[in-house]
């Protein structure tokens, strides 16, 4: 048996439950019940030290169950205590505690009277001041910390959104912060044991008093004189061994409670530096109390001596404070002293060295952090990220909306300031390279659109995200915009929108291997053989390389099951990523489908001549393992100016998708060379209709 475990520090809590419950049912010696109390005095000023020389109050986040440990051991001691009275008082305070008897008869002088008065005195002290102050700072300051649990929360998120702090500082900032509250919300419950405590001393005391008087007066036969000196002076000392213990716990409770959880350095030397700071206040009270000590009646010696120490004291924190080089400022900082003297230049010279070289590593590892996505400010836009900022609110919406929609969590955006840009300008980056740059004003409004011949007065501009003509407007002129029929927009909303959209036409390039991992570990979760078995014939960079070219072209990867799927039954046969695109895209059917429905629910089309369809697949062709179209230049004109007029007539029909269907060796093909002549228009195959959906052809390509 190993007994350093089994005399562990558990076990001194489980030793305290025993004894409390040992010293309620049996009756204790004197020697032990002394040895008790000694216990109870002895744990309370060991409480009431530790509170001086904590750092913070959370610190100590056990202090609500120890507050509840004192107080039953306390009352368990009360009932030893009053039966050893009530059996053991007629034969002399002696027989009962000595440290009872200590109280009853040496401290307040064997005095009945006096004794009262001292014990009154100290319930009053204890109840009426310490205890209800401190239930009441309890109360507001549980209701407060919870009340701005939000706005915490929301700087914190905030902090990690803007890249000041990482994910495991905001995990660390976060605990913190719910271990905070829950420490309060607990003192606010515990502070109740403090006061039920002393409410309870009052009983206990009066019942010994009383039942005291009447064992001696009817058991024992004693006068009434004699059962009053005997049991008043029990009963005043049992009741000051009590409420001192009680006194110096709720002294601890009020110093914990009052104390600010923003505290860096330990209460005691924090008191002590912010009560001597200010050396002027020093010399003031000093040369008040010489004054007083001239005042006929008062005792001058001791306010001499009491102005003259103050005095003494702000002059020599005035001359550490002015750095001086003396006896006194040596004697007060010997260390320092001691360093400057001891240490040469080189040893110095050294230290520095040895110091620069961390900052400098770390300085270097910070400037080579790659960050993938960066949102840089100029220096008025600065304001939009401070405090309860609604753009760092939208920038967190962003990434919720993002994965939403596209299947992946992007990575955080960090945000810095740029002092190249102009004060109102915005610029995002993407690994380093500068994607887009905005322009916005932080005290004006954006309006856009509006009815025909309608204007407004103010700056005419192009809108930053759509490049549609829009005019900033003083906040004033926003009803009646409104009014116009204009849209109308503030900054933050304005750059949110253009992160939002350049962050979904780029998402090819911002998904990760990492990312990929990311997603299969979660399914792995729920469906475990199905990625164990896929991942045995597919790869991380397959599937990855799937994942970029299905949001190239603005397909979603939400079903990651689908597609992991798709990829393993595939997989085992070929590796072309094109053959594993198109498998793939035909599994997503139903998706794609939905995704290029127009609004009224059907599928407007157009579709390639069965002839020409046929002469394009003829022409392709294989070349080291990657299949190409060869068309010629003119064939590739025809095709993409055919096609665009084709679209302008159907344009006039007012729909607002169309999508060209062809055959699934000729989409991504087609799809190509449309995108690199700029024509926007959606290439799917047959593959990818689901057969249920209602489509209509709306034209046909040829020539």
């Amino acid at each position: 048996m190993n007994f350093k475990k089994l005399f562990s520090k558990d076990l001194i809590v489980v030793a305290l439950f025993v004894s409390i419950l040992a010293i309620i049912i049996v009756p204790l010696p004197k020697g032990m019940l002394d040895f008790f109390l000694v216990i109870s005095l002895s744990l309370s000023l060991l409480i009431l030290l530790i509170s001086l020389y904590i750092q913070k109050p959370s610190d100590l986040t056990t202090f609500p169950t120890i507050i509840l440990i004192l107080a039953l051991f306390r009352l368990s001691l009360n009932i030893a205590t009053t039966r050893s009275i009530l059996s053991e008082g007629h034969n002399g305070p002696e027989a009962v505690s000595s440290i009872i008897a200590a109280f009853g008869e040496f401290v307040v002088g064997g005095n009945m009277v006096i004794g009262i008065i001292v014990f009154v005195i100290l319930v009053l002290i204890n109840f009426m001041v310490v205890t209800k102050g401190a239930t009441r700072v309890a109360e507001v300051t549980a209701r407060f910390t919870l009340d701005s649990m939000p706005g915490k929360q929301m700087a914190i998120d905030a902090d990690l959104n803007a890249g000041f702090i990482d994910d495991k500082q905001a995990q660390q900032r976060r605990k913190s912060l719910i271990s905070e509250a829950n420490f309060y919300g607990a003192m606010d419950g515990s502070s109740k044991f403090v006061k039920g405590d002393a409410v309870a001393g009052i009983i206990i005391t009066m019942v010994n008093l009383i039942g005291g008087l009447l064992i001696g007066l009817f058991q024992h036969d004693m006068t009434v004189a004699q059962s009053g000196e005997i049991y008043t002076i029990l009963t005043i000392g049992d009741g000051l061994v009590a409420q001192l213990p009680a006194l110096i716990l709720s002294t601890a409770t009020a110093i914990i409670i009052t104390r600010s959880n923003m505290d860096e350095d330990k209460f005691a030397s924090q008191a002590v530096n912010q009560l001597i700071k200010d050396s002027k206040s020093l010399f003031l009270v000093g040369i008040g109390m010489i004054l007083f000590g001239f005042i006929p009646g008062f005792p001058t010696g001791i306010l001499l001596v009491m102005g003259s120490l103050m005095m003494f004291i702000g002059y020599v924190i005035n001359m550490i404070e002015a750095e001086k080089d003396n006896a006194i400022t040596r004697f007060f900082k010997p260390q320092a002293q001691k360093v400057k003297m001891d240490e040469n230049v080189s040893t110095l010279k050294d230290k520095k060295k040895s110091m620069a070289v961390p900052d400098e590593g770390k300085s270097i590892e910070t400037i080579m952090k790659l960050e993938v996505l960066e949102l840089k400010l100029g220096i008025r836009l600065l304001q939009l990220v401070q405090g309860n900022s609604e753009l760092l609110d939208k920038i967190k919406a962003i990434r919720k909306t993002i994965a939403s929609e596209l299947g992946f969590v992007i990575p955080q955006i960090r945000i810095s300031d740029d002092s190249n840009l102009a004060a109102n300008e915005y610029q995002l980056y993407l690994k380093r390279i500068p994607l887009v740059k905005g322009k916005v004003e932080v005290d004006k409004l954006l309006a856009m659109g509006g009815l025909t011949n309608e204007k407004l007065e103010g700056l005419k501009v192009k809108e930053p995200v759509f490049n549609l003509d829009a005019t900033w407007i003083a906040s004033t002129l926003k009803e009646e915009a409104l009014m116009k029929g204009f849209t109308v927009v503030d900054a933050p909303t304005i750059i949110s929108t253009h992160i939002s959209e350049i962050i979904k036409k780029h998402a090819e390039d911002i998904i990760t291997r990492q990312d990929i991992v990311d997603i299969i570990d979660r399914l792995k979760k729920d469906f475990p053989i199905v990625i164990e078995e896929a991942m045995k014939v597919t790869s991380y960079g397959s599937l990855l390389k799937v994942c970029r070219d299905l949001l190239h072209e603005k397909i979603p990867i939400i079903d990651m099951l689908t597609i992991i799927e798709a990829v393993a039954d595939i997989a085992e046969f070929t590796k072309a990523p094109e053959v594993l695109l198109e498998h793939v895209r035909a599994k997503l059917y139903r998706l794609i489908t939905q995704k290029f429905k127009d609004t009224d629910g059907v599928l407007h089309i157009i579709t390639i001549k069965p002839e020409l369809e046929e002469q394009f697949i003829g022409k392709i062709q294989e070349h080291h393992g990657v299949s190409q179209l060869m068309l010629s230049i003119a064939e590739i004109n025809n095709l993409v100016t055919k096609t665009k007029k084709l679209l302008d007539s159907i344009e006039v029909k007012g729909f607002s998708k169309i999508t060209m269907v062809v055959d699934p060796i000729l989409r991504k093909r087609i799809s190509e060379i449309y995108e690199k002549f700029g024509l926007q228009v959606s290439v799917l195959s047959h593959a990818e209709l689901d057969s249920k959906a209602n489509f209509a052809i709306e034209g046909t390509l040829e020539f």
